[in-house]
């Protein structure tokens, strides 16, 4: 199959491409630039690239100077069809097919006028960044990710009441750290250093991201497949059984009430931990998500 990839390429992308070439995939890139002016000439430059190479599918993913989609396009998103630009939106309905991260931008996609969505999701590992091998633990509980106000109103509800909480995370312009988190603030973590730092934790936080219900993030993922026992506050149990493979919370009560009983029985902890690392390498990567992709299609 001969797929032209058309993406701003951020981190995840590298790891679709790398899945999808596994998968014997003939793959072009062509990158979207992160500037809204450069929209007719990526035009231009994607049509010619598309009467070279003839490819059988165009993956769109996002970026700001999104072009009008061309035949037998995949548009993909992990965000709210809210979220984004009127032109992304636009690929999105004209498209033949809208790949979301949540079962809930379904319905959303479907009532837009979306021809066809479905939901992978999106989010998922590469396994060659989690070794087999298991790293010293010395985080009790940690969280990675932006932190976002709503975020950090919850991560200090749980930080009063563990104060052990360690935060690593980037905030977004104009958005200021909370005094009471910055005795629990480690600075910043992407990449190689984030899977590290999973690694060498008992319990990863997940906090998903409101439009997302499911917890359809990479975090979601990511945490369980470093070895660390995913404590999320949305779960989906299609993708993870509770209690058994990742652990759900509603409440920065619930949550805090999860870690000591957790933390106080490691035995438990660890199979949880263990359970949840083989369901996301047989079930959760990029190659298991792309199979399937090219099934449907």
């Amino acid at each position: 199959m001969k797929i032209l990839f058309v993406a701003p390429f951020y981190r995840p992308h590298y790891s679709w491409l790398k899945a999808l070439r596994r998968l014997h995939c003939r793959v072009k890139i062509f990158k979207l630039s992160r500037f809204p002016a450069n929209k007719i000439i990526n035009y231009f430059r994607l049509q010619t690239l598309i009467n070279q190479f003839q490819p059988d599918h165009i993956f769109f993913s996002g970026g700001l100077d999104a072009v009008l989609p061309f035949k037998n396009t995949i548009f993909f998103t992990g965000v709210a069809p809210e979220t984004l630009s009127l032109a992304e939106r636009r690929i999105g309905i004209l498209s033949k097919l809208v790949v979301v991260n949540d079962p809930a931008h379904i319905r959303v996609w479907n009532q837009l006028g979306a021809r066809q969505t479905i939901c992978l999701p999106i989010s998922a590992i590469d396994p060659d960044d989690y070794p087999k091998k298991m790293a010293k633990k010395i985080y009790p509980v940690s969280f990675v990710g932006t932190l976002f106000p709503y975020r950090q109103r919850h991560l200090s509800a749980i930080a009063r009441l563990y104060p052990g909480l360690k935060i690593w995370g980037c905030l977004e312009p104009g958005v200021k750290l909370l005094p009471a988190l910055k005795p629990n603030y480690q600075g910043l973590a992407e990449g190689k250093k984030m899977v590290k730092i999973y690694r060498q934790s008992l319990i990863g936080l997940n906090l998903a991201p409101s439009h997302l219900p499911s917890a359809g993030n990479l975090r979601a993922f990511e945490i369980p497949a470093a070895g660390a026992l995913l404590l999320s506050d949305h779960l989906n149990s299609d993708w993870y059984v509770n209690g058994r493979e990742a652990v759900l919370f509603n409440s920065p009560e619930a949550g805090v009430a999860k870690i000591n009983y957790y933390l106080s029985r490691p035995k438990i902890l660890q199979k949880i931990a263990l359970c949840g690392r083989r369901r996301t390498l047989k079930d959760h990567t990029y190659c298991r998500r792309f199979r399937r992709l090219i099934k449907i299609l």
